[in-house]
């Protein structure tokens, strides 16, 4: 059984990002100590969330740890990373599927950013509507050169734990506009 934990493990948080991290953290250790132990106690916590599967935690935490791991990657992107939040002043008190929100700024950064040789912008936003809430993820896509796709799997795994965690009344959409791929949330509010 630790093995099927690890290979869980794995598939929620990529080792690619893992060793991303520890290098940026080492990096900053001697020049900027505070920023290194920051970047250590976010990757504690997106490792928490990991470990501790499939369950509803509040918007507010999915949405705390979405904000950690692109503080992360904004640290590794430095200038070539843009991230802009759009929340409303008081966040819906509902529960949202864990790690339903933090796959879709991963394969933003991975699919999108990374891609890019300038870098580009990633946006969250929350919208409340009268029945639902709409969480997006939008980020800049890379050239046809770099190619589009890639989101499949990560986005994949995030819409059947948003499906089964709230009996199949949430759902993601997604789709590419002006040159962005756009990741929507639907949950239901009541």
């Amino acid at each position: 059984t630790k093995q099927l934990e690890l290979e869980s493990l794995r598939a929620r948080i990529r080792p690619h990002f893992l060793f991303n991290t520890l290098n940026t953290g080492a990096a900053l250790v001697h020049a900027r100590p505070d920023e290194a132990e920051r970047v250590l106690l976010d990757l504690a916590d997106l490792f928490r969330a990991a470990l501790r599967g499939p369950e509803l935690v509040p918007l507010a935490e999915e949405i705390g740890l979405t904000r950690r791991y692109l503080e992360i990657e904004a640290l590794r992107f430095g200038p070539r990373l843009a991230v802009r939040w759009d929340l409303p002043e008081a966040l819906p008190e509902i529960t949202v599927p864990a790690l339903s929100l933090q796959p879709l700024a991963e394969n933003a950064i991975r699919h999108g950013i990374e891609r890019r040789p300038d870098g580009g912008a990633v946006d969250v936003a929350v919208r409340l509507f009268g029945d639902h809430v709409e969480i997006r993820v939008v980020n800049d896509m890379p050239g046809t050169a770099g190619g589009g796709g890639g989101h499949a799997v990560g986005l994949a795994s995030a819409r059947e734990r948003v499906h089964a965690l709230t009996d199949g009344r949430g759902r993601i959409e997604s789709r590419t506009e002006g040159g962005r791929y756009i990741a929507s949330v639907y949950l239901p509010l009541a």
